[in-house]
């Protein structure tokens, strides 16, 4: 470990004193397998990738394979993007695919610069996604021709948001970006102090974004302008797409709790503790909400009072987002299926396997943000000059240890729901 500072002067590691201010930057890397994080649901059909490299269309009433194509690696996180009768992915392995619907033959490919692992999206004759090669691509849909492409200061790994003339995504650098989307020319950044992925684009009414930072924030910001309207602060961080409804935001953090939020004001409605991290991104259905875990559970929520009403136990991690229609909710898991799921009763009627029954490894690698102070008593150092740290690249097993004790920002309490 070592330090830099803006002058000299010889000290001892024992006389740092350090607060740690947690997790800013993490990332995983998986390896091989059946798992699934994503699907999509699109005219009675559900569309998933998955870490055994294929794409899959699968008839969202029976569970029975429609087709299935083939890319050069993982393909587990992204949501198929459907628009016409085209099907656009990314993969590991670097490239955009465009499928036909029916068949899922290739249509045409584009390459960047590194890994791909959150959603493409199509708008107005252009399908926009990033890449680990910390550039956001735009892409003529018909031809697969590059159009832009924009340079973030790390992974571009957030999935893109269109908004009439503008294109918002966030980056591994920390910063929320707009862009003008037919040029990718900026108009605004918006700083965090953690990085910024999500599995969907971004929910924005009357003109405020809202999303989440490994900073543990979850923010509103006006599109407009790109300043703050308010945050909340949450005890780990957070990439979950938040669902909108009325005046209620909802989404979950990596402090294993679902939140639901007053989204003018950003005060806390109601809180929900599950047995480890959420990353997915929840859907709300005839007053229900609904969302998975880390904890290998699928759950259902009372969205006006934060009750459990059912859950769901899956083999493995629930990460990805969730999709409902027709009284049916459907999502994927790193056991290697996707389920659906009857949305009353939590009733299993199908669940689709994937190619391989191996579940997908996978490493964390993690930065971690701590302020460091020097004993005032032996230097000549104020109390107010701080110098910053972190601890890069940290790999973690898929198992490992998360502390849960922290200090919430919260006036509400809820009892029996969390401890």
């Amino acid at each position: 470990m070592s330090f830099e500072f803006d002058r000299d002067f010889d000290i001892e590691l024992s006389d740092f004193r350090m607060k740690e201010r947690g997790v800013s930057y993490r990332y995983w890397i998986y390896e091989y397998g059946g798992s699934v994080c994503s699907c999509q649901l699109v005219d009675g059909v559900v569309y998933f990738g998955s870490a055994d490299h294929h794409i899959y269309a699968v008839d969202a009433k029976t569970g029975k394979e429609i087709w299935r194509f083939r890319t050069g690696d993982l393909a587990l996180n992204p949501s198929p993007e459907v628009h016409g009768n085209r099907v656009y992915v990314v993969s590991y392995d670097s490239y955009l695919y465009a499928l036909d619907k029916k068949t899922g033959k290739e249509v045409w490919r584009f390459k960047s610069g590194d890994k791909c692992w959150a959603s493409a999206v199509y708008d107005d004759g252009i399908v926009y996604f990033g890449s680990k090669d910390t550039f956001i691509y735009a892409v003529d849909s018909e031809t697969g021709e590059e159009i832009w492409r924009f340079k973030t200061g790390d992974f571009a790994m957030s999935t893109p948001t269109p908004h009439k003339d503008m294109l918002i995504f966030g980056s591994y650098d920390g910063f929320l970006y707009a862009v003008d989307k037919k040029t990718g020319k900026e108009i605004w950044r918006f700083k965090t102090a953690g990085n910024i992925f999500c599995h969907k684009p971004l929910p924005i009414v009357d003109n405020i974004i809202y999303f989440g930072s490994f900073d543990r924030n979850f923010y509103a910001v006006d599109v407009k302008t790109g300043k703050e309207t308010w945050r909340f602060e949450t005890g780990q961080g957070v990439n979950s797409t938040a669902w909108i409804e009325g005046n209620r935001v909802y989404f979950g953090s990596q402090d294993h709790t679902f939140y639901c939020l007053d989204r003018i004001t950003g005060k806390e409605v109601w809180r929900f503790r599950v047995g480890d991290r959420i990353g997915t991104s929840p859907v709300m259905y005839k007053g229900r909400v609904y969302f998975g875990s880390k904890d290998n559970n699928f759950y259902c929520v009372d969205s006006k009072t934060g009750k459990s009403i059912w859950k769901f136990e899956t083999g493995s991690d629930v990460w990805g987002p969730v999709r409902t229609a027709e009284g049916r909710v459907y999502f994927g898991s790193n056991d290697c299926h996707v389920y659906c799921l009857d949305t009353e009763t939590g009733k299993k009627i199908w669940a689709f396997e994937t190619s391989s029954r191996t579940i997908s490894n996978y490493t964390i690698y993690e930065e971690v943000a701590a302020e460091v102070t020097v004993k005032e008593e032996e230097y000549e150092e104020t109390p107010e000059e701080k110098y910053e740290f972190s601890l890069a690249e940290t790999e973690i097993e898929s198992e490992y240890s998360v502390k849960s004790e922290y200090a919430m920002k919260s006036e509400y309490k809820q009892e029996g729901e969390y401890k």
